[in-house]
Order: C-alpha cells, then sequence, then structure tokens
C-alpha cells in the first residue's frame, strides 16, 4: 500500500506489545506495535513508541513506520514529539514550504503531509524534516496517547500503557 493511503486510512493498533526492557547504556524503552486497516495487519507497518525509563512525562515520542517487506530499514512517514529534551526543532529552509526556516517547541509534529513529496511520490529525505506545532496543550501521556490517535487516525491508542517511568525525589518526588 502507498504511504499516503497508509497514512490516510482509519487504524487501529493490532495488540500493544508492552514496553521493552531498558537499554543498559541510555535507559531507552520502546514498544513496535502492529497496525491493521480495515482489519487487516498491514505487513511492516508499525507504530514505534519510546521514551527514557529515567525521565518520567518527557521526550516521549511516537512515530509511523513503514519498510518494504525485503529490507529491514523503516522509512518514518509521521512523528510526534512531546517534551523533547532537546527542546524544539528547527525546521529546514525548504522551497514551498509554509513551515520553511521556522522554529517549534519542544513538543511538535512531523506531520506526513510537511513531509510528503506528492510531484515525487516521496519522503523528504533526512527523516522527516519539517515538523509543526500542535494546536492542543499536552499535560499528560493520556492526553498525548489521545492527540496521537487523533493526528495519526488510530482509534484504539489507549490500549498502550504508561511507560514505566523511574520516579525519585528528583523528578516530582514520586
Amino acid at each position: 500500500m502507498p504511504y499516503p493511503a497508509l497514512f490516510n486510512a482509519k487504524k487501529a493498533l493490532a495488540r500493544f506489545p508492552g514496553w521493552s526492557e531498558p537499554e543498559p547504556e541510555t535507559d531507552y524503552i520502546w514498544f513496535n506495535a502492529p497496525i491493521e486497516i480495515a482489519g487487516v495487519v498491514e505487513t511492516s507497518f508499525v507504530l514505534h513508541g519510546g521514551c527514557i525509563r529515567t525521565v518520567p512525562d518527557r521526550n516521549v515520542t511516537f512515530e509511523l513506520r513503514c519498510s518494504a517487506p525485503s529490507k529491514k530499514r523503516t522509512m518514518p512517514i509521521a512523528r510526534i514529539e512531546w517534551r523533547s529534551l532537546q527542546g524544539g526543532h528547527s525546521n529546514r529552509r525548504r522551497k514551498g514550504s509554509a513551515a520553511s526556516g521556522k522554529r517549534v517547541s519542544e513538543t511538535h509534529h512531523h506531520s506526513f503531509d510537511l513531509n510528503w513529496i506528492e510531484s515525487e511520490r516521496r519522503m523528504r529525505s533526512g527523516n522527516l524534516p519539517q515538523a509543526e506545532e500542535i494546536d492542543q496543550e499536552i499535560q499528560s501521556f493520556e492526553s498525548l496517547l489521545d492527540c496521537v490517535g487523533k493526528l495519526f487516525r488510530i482509534n484504539n491508542m489507549r490500549i498502550v500503557t504508561c511507560p514505566p517511568w523511574a520516579y525519585d525525589l528528583f523528578n516530582n518526588g514520586r
């Protein structure tokens, strides 16, 4: 299925596989959830979620990823970053893009439409280089799930559980 059709279809997560064990060097945890469209699980199309276990309520990413059946490399087609530790995102300067050169905040959306080149039927090179602000305030992980569901057209995002964050006195005392 072509990228625009995958992105624009109404989707559901086929299942939530759970969060991974933390990676030893970075404490990064993640999941890849298979996606179904019209009751069929699409081969090589997943929702990737990730965050750092020891940094609660920050630096969460959700990304729609595709890959060709014969390739191991995945292609991101849309991403949402919530409270990124890198701060905001600066868009590359591009001809004909309304987002060209703009800086967006630490919570932003690398939308499919901003990163798809229709005339060439391909994604822009550079790992979704264009981003835009999200027009709603996201105060909790649950409200992030709702936003991701709306922007990615996934109707059951609430099956994703809250990450097993490690809270301590230095991160909100939890």
